[in-house]
């Protein structure tokens, strides 16, 4: 397990790559699992939405991001890597929701959210999207760039989706 936390590490420093997630298909529903219990506990600490809203719209997220992932991979004929993409992509997103707890505790004990906090929310936004496009760059073997466009583009899309499906999620932000 401690070998797997220092790759999700070098994996948000820019020191590791997808490929060098182990090809393990039980670890995908084990990283699920924790990703969903984390997820109910940050969604307890944010106010204006209900739990089911928060854990929705992140549901909605993931599912877009692991979704695209796969059609980009099967269209560039490179479908054997979607498994090492999405467990890239969950690890990346466990160790930036971990690093978040304490903004969210912080924010839930202030009875509000600092506005220090939340640029350094936004700043783990920032951060979670440059990774995701250093994924998408090794991933996909396409240029930097074309990674970031990609990350950005499905940071867009979600939020269409979102508003599409849960509008009342995007009115409470």
């Amino acid at each position: 397990m401690n070998a797997l936390l220092k790759l999700f590490a070098g994996l948000c420093l820019f020191r590791r790559g997808p490929e060098d997630i182990p090809y393990i298909p039980p670890l995908l529903g084990m990283l699920l699992g924790l990703w969903m219990v984390l997820q109910l506990l940050a969604a307890t600490l944010q106010v204006g939405l209900t739990v089911a809203q928060m854990v929705g719209a992140q549901l909605i997220s993931l599912g877009l991001i692991l979704g695209a992932s796969a059609m980009i991979l099967a269209f560039k004929g490179l479908q054997a890597r979607w498994l090492q993409t999405a467990l890239a992509l969950i690890g990346v997103d466990l160790a930036l929701t971990l690093v978040s707890l304490p903004l969210l505790l912080l924010g839930h004990a202030a009875g509000g959210t600092p506005a220090l906090v939340n640029g350094l929310y936004l700043l783990l936004i920032s951060w979670q999207l440059a990774i995701q496009s250093f994924i998408f760059h090794r991933a996909f073997a396409v240029g930097p760039l074309l990674g970031l466009a990609l990350a950005f583009g499905l940071f867009i899309l979600t939020f269409l989706v979102i508003g599409m499906v849960m509008p009342e999620a995007l009115a409470a932000g």
